[in-house]
């Protein structure tokens, strides 16, 4: 019978709780040497995305995350065997412990930036003088715009949003920062999004790194929201080449 993995750790970092993973197997600790790995049986060889088991997968992870450090694998990691699962760990042992130090103590913390106005573009159009002149000059001439204008037009608002993310973006890791062992900006996905952070924050450090944001957001421009997420297993400052049975 294969086996999913939730996460690698260290050995010896206590009591398992009692957690119903995916397919209502329970969740276990296997040891190999000084590292393991949580894992519950799986009968199958791969696991769908499917809600009740991204639920599963996110209450084991949750549990330990409040307690443990943990490298969390990825959703639908299946192994075929213990044995496969121990050369895993043996083959990359040294990432796996640096990885480990890297986020010891530590859980991980999301921050978004948004726009909250009804039109991003003329928002930043009305707050940048050049992108407001060539406007001007595109759509109030004695002729309607070429497609080429138009084209240049669309460059310009590309350039102009991309500067005011990456400063506002700069603006806020500067204060942020300070309350955190690392702070990395993910892409951002839709027009209004600004940033998106991902913080690797002690434990014990919540409270500062909370206050860190609300210190933040009052130096920003008013019409950006903030959003914290978390605690969330370190997802973000986690890297290592997936387990390949």
């Amino acid at each position: 019978m294969g086996l999913y993995i939730y996460a690698i750790g260290r050995s010896g970092e206590g009591d398992l709780p009692v957690l119903q993973g995916i397919l209502d197997q329970p969740a276990y600790w296997l040891d190999a040497g000084s590292l393991g790995a949580v894992v519950s049986d799986c009968p199958i060889d791969s696991v769908r995305a499917e809600r009740r088991h991204i639920a599963a997968a996110q209450r084991v992870l949750a549990a330990l995350n409040a307690k443990s450090d943990i490298l969390p694998m990825a959703f639908g990691t299946v192994t075929e065997s213990e044995a496969d699962l121990r050369r895993f760990l043996d083959a990359h042992y040294d990432v796996l412990k640096a990885q480990l130090q890297r986020i010891s103590g530590a859980i991980e913390m999301s921050l978004r930036l948004s726009l909250e106005v009804p039109d991003p573009i003329a928002y930043l159009v009305e707050r940048t003088p050049a992108l407001l002149a060539a406007r001007e000059r595109t759509f109030h001439g004695r002729k309607p715009p070429s497609y080429d204008a138009k084209i240049r037009l669309g460059q310009m608002f590309d350039d102009a949003l991309r500067q005011y993310r990456e400063a506002r973006t700069a603006q806020v890791m500067a204060v942020v920062g300070a309350a955190c062992a690392e702070v990395i900006a993910l892409p951002v996905r839709e027009e209004k999004d600004i940033a998106n952070l991902a913080a690797l924050v002690s434990r014990s450090g919540v409270d500062r790194f909370e206050a860190a944001v609300h210190a933040s957001a009052a130096q920003i421009d008013e019409d950006l929201a903030f959003s914290i997420g978390g605690p969330w297993p370190p997802h973000n400052f986690v890297q290592f080449e997936p387990l390949n049975p």
